[in-house]
């Protein structure tokens, strides 16, 4: 396949479409956060984010993750009938479902020892965010990316609706956000089970073990590598918590949600890309894919840095401002993150997903040890230099691991480089901003 091609016809009509599906639900979290800066206390915004660190901690243990294995089964040669197809939705439905009753039975009887805010929110919040990726991996799966497309507007749409309504109208705070959520989700997992008639397949003579069992265990090495993402990503909120107060673990809820800026057009690649990779068998095509997407990401990051400050004078309230020196690297973290996501298809591929969790439990610990040490001398900024350095040990362990000879290539010498730039450009925005 000649990847001009590959890129200038096929690429950009997914591209297209997954964009018109992702962009909207992905720039809510983008959005949305500036909007609550100036209904939320620092102390609500710190509370808040707290408990979704805690919702995207859970979901993986919950839903097993089984979405990734629902849309790469549902695209494999070995299940292509319609029958085929009807027992993977079917048990992928099934080992959700267990899931979330055993979530919620250990999580009821915890409660009965140690009490928990927001205890129904929470519990909804998990569920709806395990159910919906499931059922969008579905459409994916079946080809139905038109429909992947209309259902993520809807769920923009109503996102943004209840949040007006709740927050703004209602003055609900914390409770209008979840419920705005909560009510959105609802609607939108319930319009999918509704219009392909998902209930018919929850039916026992669907039950296959093996295929359970084969399915689970493509996705039980998936749950580490989310939980080291999650301990990279939100685990150092809890160390900003012990060491700087709820109200800088606010400041720096801030700071992230202008990096999900960059995580809005990393979605929108990445689910096309996984599916060319995925589908496609010349291996010159994936690294000449690569090496164009790491070019791309590394430009991008630095030029959503340098509006950074510009940014958050304009869309957040006066006393946010200051998270403009943490946004850099937050970007340039999940610019590694989103090459990193690249490569690891390749493992996808393969179906090694064990490498995918071992590269990330690395990236993990250095993110880790590297926020206690960096935050008692540097404060927020050692937090997102450190979320930084996470994802930059990720890359670089599954780039000589799957390249084999990075010395050889210029990609390489640029991913090393982009720290000390972003660093050096920092340093000089600062000042500017100090002179002006």
């Amino acid at each position: 396949m000649n990847i001009s091609s590959l890129f200038k016809k096929k690429i950009f009509r997914e591209i297209l479409t997954y964009s018109i599906g992702s962009f909207g639900s992905k720039v809510l979290s983008f959005l949305l956060f500036p909007f609550y800066t100036y209904f939320l206390s620092q102390n609500d915004l710190g509370e808040y984010d707290l408990l979704i660190t805690l919702v995207t901690l859970f979901v993986p243990l919950v839903s097993l993750q089984i979405s990734d294995a629902t849309y790469r089964w549902l695209i494999g040669e070995e299940y292509v009938t319609e029958s085929d197809k009807q027992k993977v939705i079917a048990n992928a439905i099934f080992i959700l479902v267990i899931g979330a009753v055993i979530f919620s039975a250990c999580f009821v009887v915890y409660t009965f020892f140690k009490s928990f805010n927001y205890q129904i929110y929470f519990l909804l919040l998990i569920f709806l965010n395990s159910l919906l990726p499931l059922l969008q991996s579905i459409l994916r799966g079946l080809g139905k990316t038109k429909y992947f497309a209309a259902n993520g507007v809807i769920t923009t749409f109503l996102v943004v609706i209840f949040n007006v309504i709740f927050v703004y109208y209602l003055k609900l705070n914390i409770k209008g956000v979840f419920l705005a959520y909560i009510i959105a989700y609802t609607i939108s997992c319930a319009m999918i089970v509704y219009h392909f008639k998902l209930f018919q397949y929850l039916k026992i003579r669907y039950w296959n073990f093996n295929l359970v069992k084969s399915m689970v265990g493509y996705c039980l090495p998936l749950i580490p590598n989310l939980m080291s993402w999650w301990v990279i990503s939100s685990a150092s909120k809890f160390i900003i918590l012990h060491y700087e107060g709820i109200e800088a673990n606010g400041l720096y809820a801030v700071a992230t949600r202008f990096s999900s800026l960059l995580l809005v057009v990393n979605s929108v690649l990445l689910l096309p890309l996984q599916d060319s990779v995925l589908k496609e068998k010349k291996d010159t095509v994936f690294y000449k894919m690569l090496n164009k997407f790491i070019v791309f990401e590394i430009i991008l990051v630095f030029g959503l840095a340098l509006f950074s400050p510009l940014m958050t004078k304009i869309l957040v309230a006066e006393e946010y401002f200051i998270t403009w020196q943490y946004i850099p690297f937050l970007y340039l973290g999940v610019g590694f993150n989103a090459i990193a996501g690249f490569l690891g298809l390749k493992y996808q591929k393969k179906k090694t997903t064990l490498k995918i969790t071992s590269t990330s439990f690395v990236g993990a610990i250095v993110s880790i040890v590297f926020s206690f040490i960096l935050v008692q001398s540097m404060g927020l900024q050692g937090i997102s230099i450190s979320f930084m350095l996470g994802f930059l040990s990720v890359l670089l362990l599954r780039y000589i691991d799957i390249t084999k000879r990075p010395l050889n290539n210029a990609c390489f010498y640029l991913i090393l480089a982009a720290p000390i730039a972003c660093y050096l450009s920092v340093l000089l925005m600062n000042n500017v901003v100090h002179v002006l």
